[in-house]
């Protein structure tokens, strides 16, 4: 166990070497004048970091003290008030230079039981944190006032600016000032401020704990030790190198702005000459020759430090002393007193009164520079260590939050207990699985939180934390937890935490909700054992790793069997070369959907297995699953062979019917040529008996002779359609895209001698383009247009309308008239050879035209069909499909 006098001798241990680095640092920067510009900036650094190391020693011993519980408190009866306006003093000069509107809120009188220089550095902690993270022109608020329960709140609130925070060695100063409140049974609190920013909340009670010695502290008490290191290595940070000062500061110091302000008060001119002459070569010297000019300049200059006798004009030096800590905002400059008179008592009352130094004459020029330099430096570094200590403060918080957030943000359950079981940290996820708030968890143990419901669940969380405990090690476990559905399972990685001493304060762990995960697993365990299909794990090695019972219910051999031989082995001679390249294939990356071979089973036979495999995975396994198609293979092989005797057989008449239409075609053609001879010499023969016996032939006579012309021509007109018909069917196709609203007016003019001397509309639209043989389309065109000139001829006013239905399978035209249209019930005859709705004495035709139009659109591809009622009218269409047909 560390004694304080142990951190005692290692701090003055320290110190001393960096005295020996700090104090030639200065002398060279006072008086090195050949120095060179590069050469005084490099010194510069030293000494800054001379000093703000100087401070990290004591906040480290002090750091150490605290962990070993070697920090004691030295309560003193103490102006809480009064010392946080003087610590606020000495930030004022570093707030004008920058702009920073610097206000502090404290009531007259405030008095706190409390280690006043453990509280002088929490106030300089705080501020240097502040005004390190607040901007040029920003805003700084320092508050005292009591809280409820006997307690004192001391605020900070600065306006904060964007990338202020997180500055590196300032959470040494804040984690510091926070262990020393809590040491006082404080705490502090980090929120954001309203305006922006953070507001630091110090609360500590306003007594001492009972029975603990509180000594009064004297008003002329100067600032301590640690203080005053604190103090001086603040300041020292946050002031700028020389070269590197804003020009507003430039503008706002007088015009040898690199050297400190001190006012010198004398009434005697040699005495004030001889100081100014002492100080000149590294100060600003500021002179006033009696108290009431030193108080107006002390206002209106604001010096570094000021040098005054006792026995002044207008204003006594006691006097100026008692006025000038009036002055709030010379709070924080140091007063040193300059006496011939050897008085204990005067000595004492200046000291209450405010005074930092008491210097009897006769003095030597060096001991009153020595004075001087020490008293500003510790001004400067205690501003500034205040407002680095401040920093880091602020920025531990902030770290905290940071961790805590990150914490929060985990879906993982985290948590630390301490070696007893209690909680010392848990994060939301824990909070939503107790279902319980963080401040309820906290400091209880599992059998506090688990008991009486599940006693086992918190024996067994102890009993693996005790484990974890005594191994020293991490340990990796699944452990059941209730939830309101029932136990789940977590898995665990629990570890112990040790402080740098090695001693074991604390085990952690890190829980995550498995349960989903385990019952998918016992799900697939479980479709992978009653699964019909054979599933498998192998290895690019050609043998199984696993199979599931599929494969002996199929196969015959036993598991230990399949696993004990390569499955090659298994497979049929003639499918092995095509298995291995499979393997191989499988082994590249690619995947098999469909790869069928031969297995042999313990038996004797053969089974056919198709397999469906997924590329092979990190750990060279291949999943593959199978399936017995030997019984579809031999439906596959007779289907095979009943397909192929059905296609013979299929071919076999197609043949037929082919020669047979070629057969009736001919014998069309043959019939048709040969009626027409016969037909013709009819005609002939009965154009010359008309000519021969003309005349000699009665009416009666005549009339039979008109009879048998006409048949004859109507005979001679059947036939030529018979025989178009017929050739219809043997012409080549030759298909290409023809536009069809020329075509429909063409035919339409053909139509003329049929239409002269009616009232005759034709109406067309829009007609798109249209895919086929244009001379069968024109055909189809005229049979439909001739057709409908025909059956409207009995109407006063015939119409006929020829629309078109563009889709994207093809084109559907209609024709359309208000003829004398038909009987629906004889729909099926319309297209048929021969077929005839009307008799020939009312309209004349041959039967075979719409025949012709069902033909062609056939052969397009296409289909007709056709809608009417007797009377009012007929409509006929057909469908052209957009590809041509074969």
């Amino acid at each position: 166990m560390k004694t304080p006098q142990f951190f005692s001798d290692v701090s003055h241990e320290l110190r001393t070497h960096l005295a020996l680095i700090l104090g030639p640092a200065e002398t060279l920067l006072s008086h090195g004048h050949n120095l060179t510009g590069v050469q005084r900036k490099d010194l510069d650094v030293m000494r800054r970091n001379a000093v703000v190391l100087l401070r990290h020693v004591g906040d480290l011993v002090d750091i150490a003290r605290m962990d070993v519980g070697s920090m004691t408190l030295a309560y003193t009866e103490v102006e809480l008030a009064s010392r946080v306006r003087e610590v606020a003093r000495h930030f004022e000069p570093l707030a004008l230079q920058r702009h920073i509107s610097f206000t502090v809120d404290a009531p007259e009188s405030f008095l706190v039981q409390a280690d006043v220089e453990k509280l002088e550095r929490v106030v300089i902690h705080l501020l240097s944190n502040a005004f390190k993270s607040t901007p040029d022109g920003g805003r700084i608020r320092l508050a005292v006032r009591g809280a409820p329960g006997e307690r004192a709140l001391l605020e900070v609130e600065d306006s904060g600016q964007e990338g202020a925070r997180g500055v590196a060695g300032m959470e040494l100063g804040l984690s510091l000032a926070r262990d020393f409140i809590e040491l006082h049974g404080g705490l502090v609190r980090v929120t954001e401020a309203p305006g922006g920013g953070e507001l630091f909340q110090v609360e500590l009670p306003r007594r001492a704990p009972e029975d603990t010695r509180v000594t009064r502290r004297t008003p002329e008490a100067a600032w301590g030790l640690e203080a005053g290191l604190a103090l001086r290595s603040t300041l020292e940070s946050l002031t700028p190198p020389m070269d590197e000062r804003s020009p507003v500061e430039v503008a706002v110091r007088t015009e040898d702005s690199s050297r400190p302000a001190v006012l010198v008060v004398k009434e005697n001119p040699e005495l004030h000459r001889f100081l100014t002459d002492a100080l000149q070569a590294d100060y600003r010297v500021i002179s006033a020759f009696d108290g009431q000019e030193a108080l107006e300049k002390a206002r209106s200059l604001r010096p570094d430090i000021i040098l005054t006798g006792t026995q002044l004009p207008r204003l006594s030096g006691e006097a100026l002393v008692t006025a000038l800590r009036q002055e709030e905002s010379l709070e924080g400059v140091p007063i040193v007193v300059l006496s011939t008179r050897d008085d204990e008592s005067l000595k004492l009352k200046l000291l209450r009164e405010g005074a930092q130094d008491y210097l009897l004459k006769p003095f030597s020029a060096e001991e009153v520079r020595v004075r001087v330099r020490n008293l500003v430096q510790l001004k400067r570094v205690r501003e500034e260590l205040e407002r680095r200590n401040h920093e880091l403060e602020r920025l531990r918080s902030r770290e905290e939050a940071h961790y805590r957030a990150i914490l929060d943000a985990s879906p993982a359950v985290i948590y630390v207990k301490d070696p007893q079981g209690r909680y010392l940290l848990v994060n939301k996820a824990y909070e939503s699985f107790i279902r319980r708030s963080r401040e309820d968890i906290l400091g209880k143990t599992d059998e506090q939180i688990f008991n009486p419901e599940n006693p086992e669940v918190a024996e067994a969380f102890r009993r693996n934390d005790v484990e974890v405990l005594r191994r020293k090690t991490a340990m990796e476990l699944e452990e059941l937890a209730p939830h309101a559905d029932g136990l789940h399972v977590y898995y665990s990685i629990k570890f112990p935490l040790q402080d740098m001493s090695g001693q074991l304060y604390a085990v952690g762990g890190i829980s995550t909700d498995i349960t989903q995960l385990k019952r998918a697993e016992e799900e697939r365990e479980r479709f992978f054992q009653l699964a019909p299909d054979m599933f498998c794990v192998a290895g690019v090695d050609a043998r199984f790793k696993r199979v599931n019972p599929a494969f002996s219910r199929v196969l015959g051999w036993s598991e230990e069997e399949l696993l004990s031989q390569s499955f090659l082995e298994l497979v049929h001679p003639d499918d092995r070369e095509r298995t291995l390249q499979e393997v191989a294939d499988i082994a590249q990356g690619e995947s098999a959907l469909h790869f069928e071979n031969r297995y042999r089973c313990k038996d004797g036979s053969w089974r056919w297995l198709a397999w469906r495999t997924s590329p092979v995975a990190p750990d060279g396994a291949i999943y593959a699953a199978a399936r017995d198609i030997t019984e579809q293979r031999e439906v596959q092989e007779a289907v095979r062979l009943l397909n192929l005797q059905l296609e013979q057989r299929v071919s076999d008449r197609t043949r037929q019917l082919e020669e047979a239409n070629r057969e009736l075609e001919s014998f069309s053609y043959t019939v048709s040529h040969d009626l027409r001879a016969p037909l013709r010499h009819i005609t002939g023969f009965v154009g010359l008996l008309e000519r021969h016996a003309q005349g000699a032939l009665d009416a009666k006579a005549q009339g039979y002779l008109r009879t048998i012309t006409e048949s004859a021509r109507r005979g001679g007109q059947l036939v030529d359609d018979l025989l178009a018909f017929s050739r219809m069917g043997r012409v080549e196709m030759r298909q290409s895209r023809l536009e069809l609203e020329p075509l429909v007016a063409e035919i339409w003019e053909e139509l003329a001698p049929e239409r002269e001397g009616r009232n005759l509309v034709l109406e067309v639209g829009p007609m798109p383009e249209a895919r086929g043989d244009p001379a069968m389309l024109r055909l189809v065109f005229k049979n439909l247009l001739g057709n409908a000139v025909k059956y409207t001829r009995p109407r006063a006013e015939g119409r006929v309308e020829v629309t078109a239905e563009d889709g994207e399978d093809g084109v559907v035209i209609h024709v359309k008239d208000n003829g004398v249209g038909f009987d629906m019930a004889y729909e099926d005859k319309l297209f048929g050879v021969f077929q005839r709705l009307h008799r020939a004495s009312e309209f004349e035709g041959t039967g075979i035209g719409l025949a012709h139009v069902r033909r062609i659109i056939t052969r397009h591809g296409g289909r007709t069909w056709g809608r009417g009622v007797v009377g009012q009218g007929a409509t006929f269409s057909f469908f052209l499909p957009a590809t041509p047909a074969p």
